[in-house]
This record gives C-alpha cells, sequence and structure tokens, in this order.
C-alpha cells in the first residue's frame, strides 16, 4: 500500500472507530442527508453528542453540511466512504 492509502486508512478509521460515528456516517450513506434532529432520533443519542461528532467528521472532510433555513442537512462528502462501508457489511463474523 501507498503512504497516501496508508494515512487515509488510519485517519478514516480512528474517525469511525466509535460506534456512533459508525453508525452515523451508516445513516447518512442510506438516508443521503439527514438534520442533527434526525439523526439523534434515529440513533436514540443526545443531540449534544450528535452534533459534536457530526462536526468532528465534518471536519475531517468526511462529511459536508448545507444550510436551509434554520436547519442544517448532512451528507457523505468523501467518496470512498459507500466503499469502505460495503467492505463492513460484506464481513463474516461467523
Amino acid at each position: 500500500m501507498s503512504e497516501e492509502k496508508i494515512q487515509f486508512a488510519t485517519s478514516v478509521f480512528k474517525l469511525l472507530g466509535h460506534p456512533l460515528r459508525l453508525r452515523i456516517v451508516e445513516l447518512l450513506e442510506i438516508h443521503g442527508e439527514e438534520t442533527v434532529n434526525r439523526i439523534s432520533e434515529l440513533t436514540q443519542q443526545p443531540q449534544s453528542t450528535v452534533s459534536l461528532y457530526l462536526n468532528r467528521l465534518k471536519n475531517s472532510g468526511l462529511l459536508k453540511s448545507r444550510r436551509a433555513g434554520n436547519q442544517t442537512f448532512y451528507s457523505i462528502a468523501e467518496e470512498k466512504l459507500p466503499t469502505l462501508l460495503n467492505c463492513i457489511r460484506g464481513c463474516d463474523l461467523d
């Protein structure tokens, strides 16, 4: 593997190493884009925690956001994330 790929994988694995952050990314991959409130509902987690993780994922470049009125919608920015999620889904843990 190239050094660039190793650095990319390391940073992505570190960010997705928390179950809630991985779940948030998966929800956005499935739903396209969602608000903080909706993600909070779907994950049954406090809005403050979801907001913190969304900002961390956005600042890393994995997610992007757009404003519409008083709502902020988040979606996947890193085009390689769906491929990574599919690899994880395909893992046989049995």
